[in-house]
């Protein structure tokens, strides 16, 4: 019941993502100089384990069955839409090892081993426990790709071309994305678009806003995204759309962001 009573943690996050088990929470601690850390919890609040990250926190992704856990922070810049961002993403595991920062996998573009120095990874979705969906992008020329990772082997393998923020249909048939229609660099303007993956053809969906979050799904119909309030600076709203095209959006829950369905 979106517009019921909400109970509130005692925990704060700046994203979160969670199953029913455990959610994983990405954090800006404040002070003189600003800190940042992820930790996953148990759902009654019991710490598991917690690691720092080199900048703000952006994304955060956790597998179904609880496994792994992809966290991405900005080591340089405030946005996907500044020019010369770095990322860093790196995915757990819930024994509290991890598999490296994704710079470090193999990058394969178009068949062949590629090491661009300006290659970025963000918006992890989960296959399973060993793969995944991602973004690559290249800040220079502002290239992106959906990429298909493999966690075994350490590699990344480019799927597609212009996709950005990936989220997984439930039924592992669709991926809806960030598809920029207008401007470049600081003017970029994002629009929903879905994915079918067996025919890789693209649908926009009707939301003229500009959309930058990475979506979620709240059932097989429906995605959902954040946006911010125009007439209030530092407050969001979650809004939901028909994935297939065929509604107006709709805000679902007012005064909340980055939501994530359990």
């Amino acid at each position: 019941e979106p517009s019921g009573v909400r109970a509130l943690t005692a925990v704060a996050c700046d994203r979160v993502d969670a199953t029913p088990e455990e959610f994983s929470c990405l954090r800006t601690e404040r002070g003189v100089v600003p800190s940042y850390s992820a930790s996953l919890y148990t759902n009654d609040g019991v710490v598991r384990q917690t690691w720092p990250l080199p900048g703000i926190p952006s994304r955060t992704r956790i597998s179904d069955d609880g496994t792994r856990i992809a966290t991405t922070s900005f080591v340089t810049g405030h946005s996907y839409a500044t020019i010369g961002f770095s990322t860093e993403t790196v995915i757990h595991d819930d024994a509290g090892g991890d598999f490296g920062n994704f710079e470090e996998w193999t990058f394969i573009v178009d068949g062949a081993p590629s090491a661009p120095l300006d290659r970025n990874f963000w918006g992890v979705t989960f296959i399973d426990d060993e793969t995944f969906y991602a973004t690559a992008g290249m800040t220079n020329s502002g290239k992106t790709y959906l990429v298909k990772g493999d966690v075994p082997s350490r590699t990344l393998t480019t799927i597609a071309e212009d996709v950005e923020c990936p989220s997984l249909s439930p039924d592992g048939t669709r991926i809806p994305f960030k598809s920029v229609t207008a401007g470049s660099g600081p003017t970029v303007h994002w629009t929903p678009a879905v994915m079918d993956l067996a025919t890789g053809e693209v649908e926009l969906l009707p939301e003229p806003r500009n959309v930058d979050d990475q979506i979620e799904w709240l059932d097989d119909d429906t995605i959902l995204y954040g946006m911010p309030r125009d007439d209030q600076a530092g407050d969001y709203d979650v809004w939901a759309l028909a994935a297939d095209g065929s509604g107006d959006p709709a805000d679902l829950i007012v005064h909340a962001w980055s939501p994530s369905v359990v």
